[in-house]
């Protein structure tokens, strides 16, 4: 299961309608998520600590892999850009 884990919260009162939903799960949610579905591996995404174009309004979690290998426990599995996991083992 790969999780997009960077806990964003976009404030973009431009877009109308605005969306009442976070742009993305918490690193707490998507191992919450991945427990509930029982996920066997967690691969957390798009949680680099520093977004360059950030859009106005767009907040990060501090330390979200950390965070998210805390609650996703034996399920996390973070990789480096570009290695690969191989789900047949």
């Amino acid at each position: 299961m790969f999780l997009p884990a960077n806990g964003a919260v976009v404030d973009a009162p431009h877009l109308q309608p605005p969306s009442p939903l976070p742009a993305a799960m918490d690193p707490r949610q998507a191992a919450a998520a991945a427990e509930i579905l029982d996920a066997r591996y967690a691969v957390p995404m798009h949680y680099e600590a520093e977004q360059l174009d950030k859009v106005a309004g767009y907040v990060e979690i501090p330390d979200p892999e950390n965070e998210f290998r805390a609650h996703a426990g034996r399920r996390a599995h973070v990789l480096a850009v570009g290695e690969w996991l191989d789900l047949a083992t």
